[in-house]
């Protein structure tokens, strides 16, 4: 088995170490606590290629909007988008979504 931490994990790796291809679904390779495998390995090589950030909502680069709420708001938030495993930002897409669509209709 073999373990590494995230943030020990070098972001280029010396040219006095060896690389070699293994099968992941077949070794045991920890990464920061998780089993890393042949599909979870393609996700984040997808990611790394795709660049940091979350996909575009449209074709091009999603616009952004950003304003301030109280405390109270953002404590809320951050427990509804636990409950339902989802994150923060895409409850409050959501929300933001169905809104619009309360003070149009």
């Amino acid at each position: 088995m073999t373990s590494i931490r995230d943030s020990r994990f070098p972001a280029v790796i010396p040219t006095d170490v060896t690389v070699s291809n293994i099968d992941l679904d077949q070794e045991e390779f920890i990464v920061d606590g998780t089993r890393l495998t042949e599909r979870r390995s393609a996700e984040l090589a997808d990611r790394a290629e795709r660049g940091a950030g979350r996909p575009s909502l449209a074709s091009g680069v999603s616009p952004q909007i950003a304003f301030r709420v109280p405390q109270a708001d953002k404590d809320r938030l951050a427990k509804i988008a636990k409950d339902l495993g989802r994150s923060p930002s895409d409850v409050a897409r959501e929300a933001f979504d169905k809104g619009l669509e309360l003070l149009v209709a």
